[in-house]
């Protein structure tokens, strides 16, 4: 899997290579950052991978190609934004995956971190609350899903 990590990271240099974020800075930054908050290893891959999709032609048939796994590929689907779905829409299939909802809290984290921003406009602040919303959302879906699995582990266990 640590090959795939360094397979991730040259693609997401090349395809971002060039491109800005709305503050003028390196786009690849923003990628950089969100693969660095994975927690393991599936994580930092589809945190390299997470936006290529979205701002290149590259299609999820190419990713097999290169040898990406179908857990990373099927998350990254989920975890694009397609130009035809609202943002609702889109976070609800972003709610399909486990790994994409992981991933995706680790994008809006970094997205409404204002140490990177010198100045906020109007349109910022919408759509920081908007990201805002969508991140509790998730949040809750995994804290959910870890107090079931802690008790399923109590009622598996002997004796319990």
């Amino acid at each position: 899997m640590d090959h795939l990590l360094e397979r991730a990271i040259r693609l997401a240099a090349k395809v971002h290579k060039g491109q800005v974020d709305r503050f003028n800075k390196p786009y690849v930054l923003h990628v950089m950052r969100v693969m660095m908050r994975g927690h393991d290893m599936e994580e930092q891959v589809l945190g390299a991978l997470h936006d290529i999709l979205e701002r290149s032609e590259l299609k999820p048939a190419d990713l097999v190609k290169r040898g990406f796994p179908p857990r990373i590929i099927k998350a990254l689907d989920h975890i694009t934004r397609r130009t035809d779905e609202d943002y609702d829409g889109y976070i609800e299939r972003v709610m399909q995956d486990p790994l994409a909802i992981r991933v995706k809290l680790h994008d809006l984290a970094d997205k409404m971190d204002l140490l990177h921003v010198d100045t906020l406009a109007h349109a910022d602040l919408k759509r920081y609350n908007k990201q805002l919303a969508a991140y509790h959302r998730l949040k809750k879906l995994v804290e959910v899903a870890r107090a079931n699995m802690t008790v399923q582990t109590a009622r598996s266990r002997p004796g319990a």
